[in-house]
């Protein structure tokens, strides 16, 4: 009885003493990080138009127009760390929350790593979709060493690994995969990253600035952007007014000659390289599909091809095609270049990985390919001449 008698007196005055203290601050949500500024306001793009990024009263709210071809309009609300929960509309009623700056990313596609070691937040890379897709040594190191698991290792979201993990957010390779409505469900966010299906490079590059929304570096992204952009203006500067270089794109694939249109990622890359090709009067987003017949009749003749291989020399081309031997590139005096210079162990491309973000890099070698003369001593990042066998 005296025992119990001296635990009430030492229990009641610290109960009187802790009601009367000030209350304790609610810990910052789990995910973000704390004590960074909020970035508020719209966020410009000057060239990408899948994506838009509004400042509301509390609030930024990322929409993407196509996350996936077809796919309808997505919305996500990007609130600030420790702030409090906003007032939304009613339309806007149910819209996933993401807590920015995000303390980790699940990155379904590789375009997004580029742009997260860009901003130097490999750190916050905390899941890839596959490791064999990866060439960056870097990201892959990271990933073996157990900073981030793979969460879609066959191009398939493993849903209960990542509902068990939790990230911040899930950045979707640019399909509408099974596993995202039990995401969703669970409180994982999902982005839809629809980089790829912006018209033209600047604007795939562009969305770098998605990911400093998402991560609390705005102006860090914005600077890498400019920064891009101004280098790949300045390339198509030094080829304006230079003759057009004939040019053969591509190769056909299951019977089929995809030709870049003039307006097409590729084709804006070849034509701001000074390349004429048989695409360049399709005034397309995309590629129209020609005969083998078709193209060598209207591209045969050219003495340069950009071609996608794999060829270790030229004596390979017959294997896909022995047809393929008449275009005049693979005959003695032509140049054939396929775009396979920095593959990873697994054969993971750069050019759709850093080359996503960096179209300045590529258009360098294009331009260095069709006119030497004007970057002397180029080192090519992407493509690779295929050496005569």
């Amino acid at each position: 009885m005296i025992r119990l008698r001296w635990l009430a007196a030492v229990l009641v005055p610290l109960a009187l003493l802790a009601g009367c203290s000030a209350p304790v601050a609610d810990p910052p949500p789990a995910g973000c990080v704390p004590g960074a500024p909020a970035p508020t306001g719209d966020v410009p793009f000057a060239h990408a138009s899948n994506v838009e990024i509004t400042g509301e009263d509390g609030y930024r709210l990322l929409t993407v127009r196509q996350p996936y071809p077809g796919g309808p309009l997505q919305s996500v609300v990007l609130v600030g760390c420790g702030e409090p929960d906003p007032v939304l509309p009613a339309d806007l009623a149910g819209t996933p929350v993401v807590r920015t700056p995000v303390q980790g990313i699940f990155a379904a596609s590789t375009t997004q790593l580029p742009m997260i070691t860009e901003l130097g937040l490999l750190d916050r890379l905390t899941g890839v979709g596959s490791l064999a897709a990866v060439s960056d040594p870097q990201v892959r190191a990271h990933v073996e060493s157990g900073a981030a698991v793979e969460f879609a290792p066959g191009s398939t979201v493993d849903g209960e690994r990542v509902v068990a993990d939790a990230p911040p957010v899930v950045l979707s390779g640019g399909t509408d995969d099974p596993a995202f409505p039990a995401l969703r469900a669970a409180g994982v966010p999902v982005v839809g990253w629809g980089d790829y299906l912006e018209s033209g490079p600047l604007g795939q590059a562009e969305w770098i600035k998605v990911m400093g929304a998402l991560t609390g570096t705005d102006a860090q992204a914005a600077a890498a952007f400019d920064g891009i952009a101004q280098r790949y203006t300045e390339l198509a500067g030094r080829v304006r007014g230079a003759p057009p270089v004939p040019i053969v794109a591509g190769q056909p694939y299951q019977g089929s000659w995809s030709v870049p249109g003039a307006d097409s990622t590729a084709g804006m890359l070849f034509r701001d390289a000074g390349a004429s090709w048989s695409g360049l009067g399709i005034r397309s987003t995309g590629t129209s599909p020609q005969t083998l017949e078709s193209v060598l009749a209207a591209d045969g003749g050219a003495g340069i091809w950009l071609a996608d291989g794999p060829w270790a020399t030229t004596a390979d081309i017959a294997g896909t095609d022995p047809r393929l031997t008449a275009v005049a590139a693979a005959g003695p005096g032509g140049q054939v270049w396929t775009r396979d210079a920095f593959l990873g162990p697994d054969g993971g491309n750069q050019i759709y990985e850093r080359g996503v973000l960096h179209p300045d890099e590529i258009l360098g070698d294009l331009v260095a390919i069709l006119h030497p003369g004007l970057l002397p001593g180029h080192e090519f990042v992407y493509y690779r001449q295929v050496p005569s066998g």
